[in-house]
Order: structure tokens, then sequence, then C-alpha cells
């Protein structure tokens, strides 16, 4: 213990002297001018105790100060409510060819790894990304982002499973191609009354780096002997991913296969389609839609089709090595087909195939749409858009709601003397096309560079011909005319590219009697009134249907019967009924890509399901 000491300091002179010190005083006199004495005494026991406790607690309260500190960081992160800096999520996009995504600069997105689907989308009004979020150098705000922005790819379908798989594709270095052909056979296995290998399929792509368009479709001869009805499907996605594909067979039909084969849950859309034709369930499709009892199967409950897991194992195999893939499909579909019915199917499958053509062009100031449609629809199309400039339609007309319903009413006359004119140069019946009430499912597959896959699936009517094939697990459709222009009067893709910027929107619409109509209220919302994107399908829709040869009924979707508009438009026509008076079944989704940002909206919302990265 060290009882007293002292201790002596030498003050060290600096290399630059300071103010007032004398450089030539006497070395000793300074040491003894800074000779310091400091005298230690010892602590008390007590007072070292009291010590030891203080340091110990203010060592425990920093601790629990940086705890406190890393765990906000940690909860903030986690819950998004952090903004992300520009680099620090580094999502990289593989680069394969120029169908796939390409890593775009910028602010990258949190999404939740455990909710890519997005089943409750936002509405609207929680952010409008359009031309008019960008400020005076043109480059976009990304202060808010709607739940359904993405930076490298989105995938939109009526299934949030299938739209999962398909984004998984995109992830693991899929194009477009490869993400809709995934997302497609997903659907064939868990939406079986709109999809799958036994129906039909039509799809336009758009190509952003050539600034080209293809419409895809699978057709089969205008005559056949079959008594059964030809599925195209597999036909049609071979040509599509031989000359836009990317990644292989095995990996686009793996997840299809495990969820025939481990089984799926029943989601609200299938659910609601068994519900609605119980009678049909039960006598043709009960061994795979019904519990034990006898019942139904609803929603959540599990199905498995072994049977079909089998055959997408064998399709994979030989759509990837064998030359004579069409003539083997038929071989093994028509198994189940009675002896005298097999030769002419198994034909007409192997004459059945897939088309690549050009679109057609509506190219008008400031933007050209290529949809993949039938002429009479293209024509449809392009002649109402054609109108609506010389209505002179803006943001003007649709602020007022008076000048809004006008606007909309004689768009909607005009668009009925469209409809007969059209039908009447084509010499086609008004009551032909208007007795289509196909029932079908939207692919939708957008990358960050503005390439476009849009896919429509369809067994004509739901489950098609409600008779399930036991050897294979295919159900067939019901399509009565195997034709390439029947088969293009059930949908119409489309896809929007502006002239004066990058931006680019995909469009698919089904509901037969009114598609053409239904995609021009989309363009025009979009491209007169300048509305968002998620806005532009929003409606409110006007749809039609037919009385007679020369009369329409007007049907209208998207607003409720309670609105102002509404009345407006009751009072100016007052023969306007609410879609729920109709059993057509409507069913939209739009694709943007613009500034950098790629975004999938659907209507109505329960069935449209986006998933991005």
């Amino acid at each position: 213990m060290v009882h007293g000491s002292s201790v002596r300091y030498e003050k060290l002179r600096s290399e630059c002297p300071e103010s007032g010190e004398e450089q030539g005083s006497d070395k000793d006199s300074e040491k003894e001018d800074n000779e310091v004495t400091v005298y230690l005494y010892p602590l008390s026991s007590q007072e070292r105790l009291r010590k030891k406790k203080r340091d110990t607690w203010i060592r425990i309260a920093a601790a629990v100060v940086l705890l406190t500190v890393a765990v906000g960081f940690v909860f903030y992160e986690l819950y998004g409510c952090l903004e992300p800096d520009s680099d620090s999520h580094n999502h990289t996009a593989p680069a394969v060819d120029h169908w796939n995504s390409e890593k775009k600069e910028g602010h990258d997105h949190y999404h939740d790894e455990g909710d890519h689907h997005h089943e409750d989308e936002e509405s609207p009004e929680h952010h409008s990304h359009s031309r008019e979020g960008t400020d005076d150098s043109g480059e976009y705000e990304h202060d808010h982002h709607h739940s359904s922005m993405y930076h490298h790819g989105v995938l939109i379908t009526d299934s949030a499973v299938c739209s999962e798989v398909g984004r998984g594709i995109l992830v693991d270095g899929g194009n477009v191609v490869d993400a809709g052909i995934a997302s497609l056979l997903c659907l064939g296995v868990v939406h079986p009354h709109t999809a799958g290998v036994g129906g039909v399929f039509s799809a336009i792509l758009f190509n952003a780096t050539s600034g080209t368009s293809k419409a895809i479709h699978s057709v089969c001869p205008e005559t056949s002997s079959s008594a059964y009805n030809i599925p195209t499907v597999l036909q049609g996605l071979k040509l599509l991913h031989e000359n836009f594909g990317h990644l292989s067979w095995a990996k686009l039909f793996d997840s299809a296969i495990r969820l025939a084969k481990n089984g799926f849950s029943i989601d609200e859309t299938l659910a609601s389609a068994l519900k609605s034709d119980t009678e049909k369930i039960k006598s043709d499709l009960c061994d795979l839609f019904c519990h034990k009892n006898g019942s139904i199967k609803g929603q959540g409950s599990k199905v498995t089709n072994q049977k079909l897991s089998e055959l997408l194992q064998t399709v994979s195999v030989l759509m990837e090595n064998n030359s004579h893939f069409s003539e083997m499909l038929g071989m093994k579909l028509a198994e189940d087909l009675p002896q005298t019915e097999k030769q002419d199917f198994v034909k007409n499958v192997q004459r059945c195939k897939g088309e690549i053509n050009d679109p057609l062009t509506v190219k008008k100031d400031k933007y050209t749409v290529f949809t993949a449609a039938s002429p009479v629809f293209g024509g449809i199309i392009s002649d109402i858009l054609k109108r609506a400039g010389e209505h002179n339609l803006s943001l003007q007309s649709i602020a007022d709601l008076n000048s809004r319903a006008s606007s909309y009413i004689n768009l909607l006359n005009t668009t009925k003397l469209i409809y007969s004119n059209s039908l009447a140069m084509e010499h086609q019946s008004p009551g032909d096309l208007f007795a289509l009430n196909t029932v079908g499912s939207h692919i939708g597959v957008l990358d960050s560079s503005g390439n476009v896959l849009i896919i429509s699936a369809s067994l004509n009517s739901s489950f098609g011909l409600k008779q399930f094939l036991p050897s294979t697990g295919v159900i067939l459709n019901d399509f009565t005319i195997h034709s390439a222009a029947n088969m293009l009067s059930w949908n119409c893709l489309s896809v929007l590219k502006f002239q004066d910027d990058d931006e680019i929107i995909g469009i698919g619409v089904t509901g037969g009697k009114s598609v053409p109509y239904l995609v021009a209220q989309i363009i025009i919302n979009k491209v007169h009134y300048k509305m968002s994107f998620q806005e532009a399908v929003c409606g409110p829709f006007f749809h039609l249907e037919m009385t007679n040869a020369k009369l329409f009924s007007t049907y209208i979707s998207g607003i409720s019967n309670t609105s102002d508009i509404f009345k407006l438009l009751i009072d100016k026509e007052p023969q306007i009924k609410t879609m729920d008076e109709t059993g057509e079944d409507f069913m939209a989704l739009i694709l943007d890509s613009y500034a950098g940002h790629v975004g999938a909206f659907g209507i109505p919302p329960t069935n449209a399901h986006s998933d991005g990265y």
C-alpha cells in the first residue's frame, strides 16, 4: 500500500515555441519551475465497494441501451419501416438473353418472403404509378410505392400458388416465357376448371429490345372427325418454348408435377366453381373432388391427382427429347376413349399445332397497340379508339361528373354501331358471337426490361366436358369448333406502347361478348384520362349483350349502383343494368413497366394475385 509518495513531471518543450516563452532561459530553473508533487491516498473498503457497484451499473445500463438500439434496427428492417438504401438490397436478376429480366439501377423494395402473393391488394388510391408521378426532370418519385410494385419482374395469375411458381422461375434465371409456361402448367393442376393439358391457349409476347410483338395460338383443323374435343395447350407451348424459352422442360414442369402428386389446397376460386356445378361434379368428377362420403370438397380441402402427375412427368421428358411428341401425347390421352374413337383422336392431336404470327397493330399518334385477337375484335378496338380521339376525351371531361357520364354514353352508343358494322362486314352473326361465354384464366408476366407475355387458357365452359380421364387425370375442353378464329373470340390480349417514353402496358381480358370493348375502355382510361394502371382496370366498365339480331343490352361493372356517377348514367340511359344481372364471366389484368418499376393489377381483385421481386 502506498501511503504517500511524490511523482515528478517534466514539461516537454514544444517544437514551436509558445508566445511569451523565453528561449534563452536556464534549463535548471525551468526544470525546477515545472516540478509537480502528487500525493496518493488509499480508498476505504466501503468507498471501493460503492465505486465497484457504480461501475457495474454503468456497464449494465450501457449494454441495455446498445441492445435496445440493435433490436430496434432489426425490428424496423423486418417490418419494412425503414427506407432501404439503394445499395442495401442487391437483388441480382440473371441476364441470360434479351428476353430475361435485367437488373435496374435504383431503389429496391423489401417484400416479405413469407407472403409473396399479396392477396389483399391495395386500392388504387394508395399510389398512382403513372406519368403524373414524375417530376420536371422526368425522374419518378420513389417516396411511396404501391404494394404490387417491383423492380425486376412481376407475375399475375388467378392463383396465388401459381404466381409464386412463376416468380421462382424468374428468380432462378428464367425469362418471361419460362415463367409464363411454368405458371400455366401450375394452373392446369390447381385450377382445372379453367386451364389444363386438355384445354387451349392464346398468347401475346412483346420484345422490348426490338420493339416487336408476336401472337401465339394453339390451333386445330377446322374440321375434325373426332367426337372428342382436341387439346392444344402442350403443342402450342412446345413451339413457344422452342422459339423463346430458356430453361429446361424438367424445371418448368417441376412445380406442377409436385402439386399434382403431393396435393394442393382448394382455393376460393376453385371452391366457387365446384359449388356452382354441384350435380355435374358429383356425377362425373367425384373421383377428384369428392370426400369419401360423397360430399364435394370445399375451400381448404386437399386434392391430389396422381395420374396427372405421372402424365406431366412423362410429357416433360417427351418434350425435351422426342420429335414424335404429338403422336405419343395423343396415344396417352386416348387410353380412356372408346376404341372406335382412339385413331381419329390421335390423328387430330398430331394435326393440332402452335402458330406464331404478327399481331394486329393499331398505331395512333401517341401510342401503338399490338393485339392477339381475331380480325373482327381487332377492328372493333381500332374503331373505338379512333372515335374516342374524335370525341376529344380528356382529364377535363372526366373531372366533371355530368360531362363524364355524357362521354361514357356517347362512346357506348358509338360502340354499338361499330359492333354492328364490323360484324356485318365480316358476314358474322352477332348472335353467334354474343352466344360465347367462355371461362378462362390469365397469366401475365413482365420484366424490368419491358418484355411482356400474356397467356389466356380455357376449357371453354367451367370444367370443359366435365369428363375425367382416369388414366391421365385430364379434363378435356368442350369447344365446339376447333378453328383459329373461334378460339380467338374468347379473349383479347394486347400490349400498349407509348411513343414518347418507355412505358409499356400489357392488357388481358376474357369475357367473350364484350372483350374488345373492355380492352378499348382500359386503353382510353390510361391514354385519355391519364389514370394509373391500377385505376385503368377498375372501371366503370360497360358490357354488351345481344337481345335479338339488332338490339343490345348494356350492363355496367366497377361502380356501386348507389354512386353519383351511376345515377347520372341511369338518367341518361335508363336501360343500363348492373353486372350481377348477367352471367357473363369477366376477368381483366393489366401490367405496367415504367421508370424502373414493374407492377400488375387485376379485376376482380379476389381472382388476381400478383407476385414479384
